[in-house]
């Protein structure tokens, strides 16, 4: 390994320079990504002439559902397969999983934000929540945690149940896992896992303090394990990161790129699906899109498969006639279905507890002490180092609540960060979660250059269910979406919430190995917003819930898998759109509920699987 040590003054200069350049590089890298699409497209028509305008297969969304999806497709030489993507390849700087803080970019991410909450966000701008979604090949794998969680099996036979389809069971989604996985992670050999599929998965490569984690885990009941074995008991476990030699490994990198030069797929990148085409009998015969400022259509032999995500993909149903009708006919969109587009939307709310401080050095992340020229240098060189992890994300956990189906069905999950308080570190989370007053600033000014860890409290199994809609008619404009956090009329998501913050304060306190050994306690101040309840109190960690309110970026189910006849089905249980003929949906937005786990895996999977259930309808290769 590579050891400089510099003075502090110039450590803070290289810090200060690295965290202001990326954004600086991101903005260079989309303006010329675009220009080079542009020129080559040119270059491409004078050479080859005119696209053909018509495939046997249209993808529209290039993210992680899609890129499986497209690439699966294209296997089978004899059919043409065309993917419509708005954004580009991912941007170079969102490799580097350290940076993720700073990539944000109109050309890497779409700005989704939810409407005012009337329970929640109580701390945020406008009470309204940020809820970016990737932008580009590779979807949201381009701007993740990269955290690769499966899902608990009785998620998946709960679909299983919902659709009367045993193909969405454990049983049979177990297998697209394992045929995805290009498995060299923490639990390598266990016999859960597999080798030689498109998707890297790793270890992680930098955990100051983990093991003091995972033994205080031991002590109260919370083991070191495997989550995505065949069940998902509650434990603590080492992260598996979807990246290779400390690099991002998303789904552009899994999929798209090793497929991309078949002579039957094409790819248009910055190309913008705006309706989906029917005739009278409601079959898709094609897509309308805007590329480079022009408007196109390119027509479909087969079949169309959007994969625009929870937002995209309902969105362009809606705006192609297929959605509520009366919604629709509001905004001067003639209805061809009344489907409940839109609707049965689900996603894991956070809050933030901490910091917990440390008494020995060197157990956490510090910005100023640990990412200097030797951080930089070795990670170039190894891969290795806290450039090599997202915002210090070490651990992932899953706890029960008393409110958890049963005890080997968790409701929880902490994302565990072990980070220690850096000069930066409260505007980075204050911008995260778009707090007024600088919230995460002022917390955590008076323990500047302390040791830590904190978590993000996570609600895995959420009661509450809220909407997405139409702004207007005008495909620029972002839907307006309401997740309707808290709003279960018995009370149940912030009473989980609750427990589980409990749980973690005697995870760090009431053990010998962080609380003995290493003197971990919370910080004493409060949260701003909260100082007239009683500190630790219930009142106090209800009131921390809904005013720090976050995302952990896993929007489902406005385009719900069910059964036909059966009230907010939207699609089939082969993700066919209820009274069409040609047209399917393969993404998060599917689900008929969330998956107690990260939704990434899950998506890709989704993806996998429909696939396979096009090349059966059809009977491909």
């Amino acid at each position: 390994m590579v050891k400089v040590t510099l003075p502090p003054h110039l450590a803070s200069t290289l810090i200060t320079g690295f965290n202001a350049g990326i954004p600086i590089l991101v903005g260079v890298f989309a303006v010329w990504m675009q220009i080079a699409d542009l020129a080559l497209s040119k270059l491409s028509l004078f050479a080859k002439g005119e696209l053909p305008n018509r495939y046997d297969y249209i993808v529209v969304g290039g993210g992680s559902g899609g890129s499986a999806v497209a690439a699966r497709l294209a296997e089978d030489p004899s059919v043409s397969v065309l993917l419509l993507e708005s954004g580009g390849d991912p941007n170079p700087m969102t490799y580097i999983p350290g940076a993720l803080a700073f990539v944000a970019h109109p050309a890497t991410q779409y700005y989704y934000s939810t409407v005012p909450q009337a329970f929640s966000g109580f701390g945020l701008k406008d009470r309204s929540i940020p809820w970016p979604r990737g932008r580009g090949l590779g979807g949201s794998s381009n701007i993740n945690f990269m955290i690769y969680n499966r899902g608990n099996p009785s998620d998946y036979n709960r679909w299983a149940e919902i659709t009367g389809d045993k193909r969405w069971s454990w049983e049979n989604v177990i297998d697209y896992f394992l045929k995805m996985e290009d498995y060299y992670g923490n639990w390598e050999g266990n016999g859960h896992h597999s080798k030689g599929g498109p998707l890297r998965i790793e270890p992680i490569r930098y955990s100051p303090g983990m093991e003091y984690v995972l033994a205080a885990g031991e002590e109260i009941g919370l083991p070191t394990r495997d989550a995505n074995s065949i069940v998902q008991t509650p434990g603590i476990s080492p992260i598996d990161y979807t990246q290779r030699s400390g690099s991002r490994f998303g789904t552009y990198r899994a999929y798209i790129q090793p497929n991309e030069k078949r002579p039957n797929f094409k790819v248009l990148r910055y190309s913008q699906a705006t309706k989906i085409q029917f005739d009278d009998k409601f079959q898709a015969i094609g897509v309308n899109y805007r590329r480079h400022g022009l408007e196109k259509f390119v027509g479909v032999k087969r079949e169309i498969i959007l994969s625009c995500g929870t937002m995209g993909s309902a969105q362009l149903l809606m705006l192609s006639g297929i959605g509520p009708k009366e919604h629709l006919l509001e905004l001067g969109i003639r209805p061809l279905l009344d489907l409940p587009v839109g609707y049965n939307l689900q996603d894991h709310v956070i809050t933030y507890v901490g910091p917990f401080l440390l008494n020995k050095p060197e157990t956490s992340y510090i910005e100023e002490r640990d990412l200097g020229t030797e951080a930089v240098l070795n990670y170039m060189k190894y891969g290795s180092g806290p450039l090599s992890t997202a915002l210090g994300a070490t651990e992932f956990a899953f706890l029960s609540s008393s409110i958890a189906p049963n005890p080997s069905w968790p409701d929880l999950a902490w994302s565990m960060h072990n980070v220690g308080v850096y000069k930066s570190l409260g505007n980075t989370l204050d911008t995260i979660f778009s707090t007024k007053g600088n919230i995460f600033t002022r917390h955590l000014k008076p323990y500047l250059g302390h040791d830590g860890h904190f978590i993000m409290q996570v609600l895995g199994l959420p009661k509450s269910v809220g909407r997405l809609w139409l702004r207007d008619s005008n495909p620029n404009s972002l839907p307006l979406i309401d997740p309707g956090y808290y709003s279960d009329p018995n009370g149940q998501d912030i009473k989980a919430m609750l427990e589980g913050i409990e749980v973690a304060i005697r995870l760090y306190e009431n053990t010998t190995s962080l609380g003995g050994k290493l003197g971990s306690r919370l910080s004493p101040s409060k949260i701003l917003g909260c100082e007239e309840h009683e500190h630790r109190s219930r009142g106090y960690w209800e009131c921390v819930a809904r005013t720090l309110t976050g995302t952990l970026y896993h929007p489902t189910g406005t385009c719900s898998m069910g059964k036909p006849g059966v009230k907010g089905t939207v699609v089939d249980s082969q993700l066919r759109v209820l009274g069409t003929k040609g047209l399917r949906v393969a993404d998060s937005s599917i689900m008929p509920k969330v998956v107690n786990s990260n939704t990434n895996a899950p998506t890709i999977m989704i993806g996998e699987l429909c696939a396979d259930m096009v090349k059966e309808t059809w009977g491909l290769k």
